[in-house]
């Protein structure tokens, strides 16, 4: 298999980009929106209100990954949010989740942020471990809750 390319994604990789989201969402249980996805991703990239980084193999969009900015009060500086991270099942076990990790690390740097985070569902062990094996670790010390908006 060939080495996978992680690179910024840019408005001429949205329909390289939009069944990457889709199955991500079907992953996570959601039914497939090809109009709502498409606006979601156009926006993002138009605005620049995220990063997206694309992982590709041999040309092929194989994954990607999005960033969105926040801040932190107590730390008096910027902080990154790694809201998405997906691979296509047959290129999994190639590192390329590995690859997307390494690259958010390197933005959140490259920008001066004082941490990044994450959040993945209590029963997805595969990419607990993959997050693990990258050297990220478990919160411990905050609670996480949710409003009731729906």
């Amino acid at each position: 298999m060939s080495e996978a390319i992680i690179r910024i994604a840019t408005l001429d990789d949205l329909e390289a980009l939009l069944p990457l989201v889709q199955a991500y969402r079907v992953f996570y249980r959601r039914e497939a929106d090809a109009r709502r996805e498409r606006a979601f991703i156009e926006s993002h990239l138009r605005s620049g209100s995220s990063q997206i980084y694309i992982a590709e193999v041999a040309g092929e969009a194989v994954g990607f990954m999005q960033l969105f900015p926040t801040h932190s009060t107590v730390q008096l500086a910027p902080s990154w949010i790694l809201e998405d991270l997906f691979v296509e099942p047959e290129h999994r076990k190639a590192g390329i989740a590995l690859a997307l990790l390494q690259r958010a690390l390197e933005h959140a740097k490259e920008s001066g942020a004082c941490g990044m985070f994450l959040e993945t569902a209590n029963d997805n062990e595969t990419a607990q471990r993959v997050y693990e094996r990258a050297g990220w670790t478990r919160e411990g010390r905050f609670l996480k809750y949710n409003a009731p908006l729906a």
